[in-house]
């Protein structure tokens, strides 16, 4: 073994757990232990050639950096592909004539709602959005939009009763 593989080998043995903990803080929500495997060798693939120009003390914040990166667009790659997808199930649903006029209705529905909490304006939208359809609490939302926990609760109430109020005109409820 040349000195080049044993400093390359050294920095995996070294590293492995920390690049494994970034992607997988990444990507546990949106991929399998396989995709946070596959981004961890993606990453030392990536760096490990790169090796002789980093500097010793910069090592382990370059394969930080790295590995945040590549999970990063991990994560939106199996997101954009989830999206792009139609579950089976839900196409045998659509043989029967009442199920399509209520995945009609259910659309129209949805694309109303959508359209209700658009016009609570910022950050009401957001918060509203992370809350109710990507089911963050409220300390993350907080984080996200700048605001403490107990003033995303608040106008996320406060957000909520607009929106029953919206909403009652046509005899919907939130």
């Amino acid at each position: 073994m040349n000195e080049e593989t044993t400093r390359q080998r050294m920095v995996y043995d070294t590293y492995f757990n920390y690049v494994y903990a970034i992607a997988l803080r990444i990507l546990r929500d949106s991929g399998s232990t396989e995709d946070v495997e596959e981004c961890v060798i993606d990453t030392f693939a990536e760096v490990l050639p790169r090796l002789p120009e980093i500097r010793e003390d910069a090592v382990r914040a370059y394969l930080g950096t790295a590995a945040k990166h590549r999970a990063l667009n991990m994560a939106r790659s199996l997101s954009r592909q989830r999206s792009r997808s139609v579950p089976m199930d839900s196409i045998t649903e659509l043989s029967a004539p009442q199920a399509v006029e209520e995945n009609v209705e259910d659309a129209q529905l949805r694309t109303l709602l959508l359209q209700k909490i658009a016009e609570l304006g910022e950050p009401d939208t957001t918060i509203i959005i992370q809350k109710y359809y990507y089911d963050c609490d409220a300390k993350e939302i907080g984080r996200r939009t700048g605001l403490s926990a107990a003033a995303v609760r608040q106008r996320c109430s406060r957000a909520i009763k607009r929106l029953r109020e919206e909403l009652s005109d046509w005899d919907l409820q939130a």
